[in-house]
């Protein structure tokens, strides 16, 4: 597959929020879903969500010391996600993901939610919010991230969602390593909204990475290339005033 220059959004490709529809009574009215008294809530399936945490554990090498944790993140940037339940719920199945104040949860296995079919279940409407794997090794700056961090993040957007790309792209991306591993795909990420620049850093090698025009503070880390080790930061410039 020849690649001409693929963009793919880390903050929708790992943070996705598809949902699922079932059909109603009448063929003819818009196919509605409801949960806990919220039309058409967030859902992803649970078992598909766990393959974000085993691609966590097959590529711990990229961040070794780093917690695995799950991110609930609003679909409008700069937006708070509080007051955001999170449920594993099936059939036969009930269990609360307790989320944390900042949206980070951790999602436990539990087999016999997987038997159940059970989906991963927010208490808010489609497109509110999104969800990202969030990978912060211990010891980085406050003003930076780390290049492997954002590496395993990658990996694990790419297990979670990877059936949610169109079969062609998705069997091309796959036959070449991934779209973590292929330098034409241009993976976007999201800096601080008060960032006024960032630069990749490792040693005494330094780049600029310039925000990607039409977007707001969103620029492109080179995650497929292996010439920037997995301990290369990501530092975020701020203006005096912004401080």
């Amino acid at each position: 597959m020849k690649h001409k220059l693929l963009c793919l959004s880390l903050l929708l490709a790992s943070a996705g929020a598809w949902a699922q529809e079932v059909p109603d009574a009448d063929p003819d009215a818009p196919q509605v879903v409801e949960v806990g008294g919220v039309k058409n809530p967030e859902l992803k399936s649970y078992k598909v969500m766990l393959k974000g945490v085993d691609a966590f554990e097959a590529n711990r090498k990229y961040a070794p010391a780093a917690p695995m944790k799950f991110k609930l993140v609003s679909a409008t940037p700069g937006a708070s996600v509080e007051g955001v339940t999170l449920r594993i719920a099936g059939d036969n199945t009930s269990e609360n993901v307790p989320v944390a104040a900042d949206g980070t949860f951790v999602l436990p296995r539990i087999q016999a939610a997987i038997d159940d079919k059970a989906d991963l279940v927010t208490n808010k409407k489609k497109s509110v919010v999104r969800w990202r794997g969030d990978i912060h090794s211990p010891g980085v700056p406050a003003n930076a991230r780390r290049l492997g961090d954002l590496r395993m993040e990658c990996e694990i957007g790419w297990a979670v969602n990877r059936e949610d790309i169109p079969f062609l792209i998705r069997s091309g991306l796959s036959v070449a390593g991934g779209a973590c591993h292929i330098k034409s795909v241009q993976l976007r990420y999201q800096a601080p909204l008060n960032a006024t620049g960032v630069t990749l850093v490792s040693g005494d090698r330094r780049m600029p990475l310039p925000f990607i025009p039409k977007y707001k503070n969103v620029f492109s880390p080179p995650v497929a290339d292996t010439s920037w080790d997995d301990e290369s930061l990501i530092e975020y410039e701020f203006s005096t005033a912004s401080m």
